[in-house]
């Protein structure tokens, strides 16, 4: 604002302002020189250099001032003043306004306002969120022992000790605090929430829940299902058989696997054992059926018992007498008729096999290689403290002669394929085969306490593979777990029957095995 308007001008600039409008200097000149504008203005300018000279009285109560023209209590000398404004209130910024009743401390705070002291003490301490457990925990089996630490970590790295573990109901299993750790045999398997109780520095009590699992027992996951009344050709889905002759001990077991009761299907697997009391001859054959051909228990039972019925007739006759007598004598010449006469013999037991097996697919009208299966097979004497044997070996499975100094001879070598589970099956073209000399093996041993046979489903899992077949470590083992079942001759087929139910994990076939001590 100029410093040259007038004292009248300046007034009403700043009504005018406070109105909103702007003037420029020449219209204010103009406001001005109006007399019902510049009369009262030089009144009020007058009258308030009246009011800066003279102290006002003291007031003795408050109340509005009067307008002017009423009567009032100032001295009679002096005119009446005009209204010029009101007292307005005020508040002191540093204390808070009081009134007769203070203000509840617990009043809610509106958005923006700030909290007195008082407020700020009635406030509820706010406790830190409890930090972050990480828990680390095994799964358990159910029915077998189990025994763990529990493993708590915090994220923000304290240390945390554990108070207790609770279960959502009994399942066999106890947290023992001593020791820090679940242990028990758990009744039951699935999946279990567990509540972890624990402390810290920072929180006397912290829970977290943890997920537990409990796989089931694999052996409670198989069925047992029995085949269709009508199905053809049934078989028992345990066999076992022992013959006890002076020195002369053998015991048989084959039992249907956990596969084929998935299935409701019968036993693929089968064996034949004879003994001569008269020749001393001894007959022992194993045969396992195809799993993929539909007759293939058939075709086991065919083999076995064809090729192990023609071997016996033969071997306790006079050729049988005539094979006796090269072995006793035993020298290179005896040793190579010995060899061409169990040639003879296995070939001959082969051909009769597969020709009954092919009359048997001719009189069911079926395919002949739904009744495909292995054929392993011994023809064993013993002489004193010797014994001989020849083995004619097809397919997989497992033919040894085990001595008690842990020395193992496997009678033969397993036919494997490009793929596991592949094998050679007996048909016309193994007979055909000029190879089918080197199925043979014939020996005479001083040292030999037992003499072994097996389908693939004892020697997978016992053995694994064709170098652990050939393993002297793993066929004592073998041979010391099944010792106390052959203790007593009378009863080590029945025993053997339920050996066979042992469990392993990924070997679920049909299993056969009989054993000469």
């Amino acid at each position: 604002m100029s410093q040259n308007l007038s004292l009248e001008q300046k007034i009403i600039d700043l009504i005018l302002s406070e109105r909103g409008h702007r003037l420029e200097t020449e219209s204010l000149h103009t406001f001005s020189q109006d007399p019902a504008l510049g009369d009262p203005l030089a009144v009020l300018i007058q009258r308030i250099d009246s009011l800066m000279s003279t102290p006002p009285a003291p007031v003795e109560e408050p109340e509005t001032l009067r307008t002017a023209g009423t009567e009032s209590e100032t001295p009679a000398e002096e005119p009446p003043a005009p209204t010029l404004w009101k007292l307005m209130p005020y508040y002191a910024f540093d204390k808070p306004a009081t009134t007769d009743e203070a203000a509840p401390a617990s009043a809610a705070l509106q958005p923006g306002q700030i909290p007195t002291e008082q407020q700020r003490a009635q406030m509820p301490v706010k406790q830190p969120a409890p930090p972050q457990a990480r828990i680390t925990l095994p799964n358990a089996r159910a029915g077998e022992h189990f025994s763990s630490p529990v493993t708590l970590t915090l994220d923000n790295g304290q240390q945390a000790s554990i108070i207790d573990v609770v279960f959502p109901r009994d399942i066999g299993l106890s947290y023992a605090r001593e020791q820090q750790a679940i242990a028990g045999i758990p009744t039951d398997s699935g999946d279990f929430t567990l509540t972890v109780i624990w402390s810290c520095a920072s929180h006397e009590r912290g829970e977290t829940q943890q997920l537990f699992v409990v796989n089931p027992d694999p052996q409670s996951l198989w069925k047992v299902i029995e085949p269709p009344a009508n199905a053809p050709y049934p078989k028992s889905h345990l066999d076992v058989e022992g013959l006890v002759s002076g020195d002369v001990r053998i015991a048989a077991a084959s039992r249907r696997g956990r596969s084929h009761e998935h299935a409701g299907s019968f036993r693929d697997d089968d064996f034949y054992i004879n003994h001569s009391n008269e020749s001393g001859w001894s007959i022992m054959l194993v045969a396992d059926g195809a799993g993929s051909a539909i007759n293939s228990r058939e075709g086991s039972r065919i083999a076995a018992c064809t090729a192990g019925d023609y071997l016996f007739s033969q071997l306790n006759g006079q050729r049988g007498t005539a094979l006796k007598e090269h072995i006793m004598a035993w020298g290179p010449g005896e040793q190579q008729a010995t060899i061409n006469a169990m040639l003879h013999h296995f070939k001959q037991a082969a051909t009769l096999a597969v020709n009954s097996i092919q009359n048997e697919a001719i009189h069911a009208d079926q395919p002949l290689k739904s009744y495909s299966t292995t054929l392993l097979a011994t023809v064993s004497l013993r002489i004193g403290e010797e014994l001989f044997a020849a083995a004619f070996w097809l397919g997989d499975g497992a033919i040894a002669a085990y001595s008690p100094s842990g020395k193992v001879r496997i009678l033969g070598n397993p036919d494997s394929g490009e793929y596991a589970g592949q094998t050679r099956f007996l048909d016309q073209s193994i007979i055909a085969d000029t190879a089918f000399t080197g199925r043979i093996s014939v020996g005479k041993w001083r040292d030999v306490s037992h003499l072994i046979l097996m389908t693939d489903g004892v020697s997978d899992p016992r053995f694994e593979t064709d170098n652990g077949l050939r393993s002297d470590e793993k066929w004592t083992r073998f041979v010391n777990e099944i010792s106390p079942l052959l203790a007593n001759a009378d009863q080590a087929p029945a025993g053997l029957g339920e050996w066979l139910n042992f469990f392993s994990p990924g070997n679920h076939d049909d299993r056969t095995l009989v054993v000469s001590w």
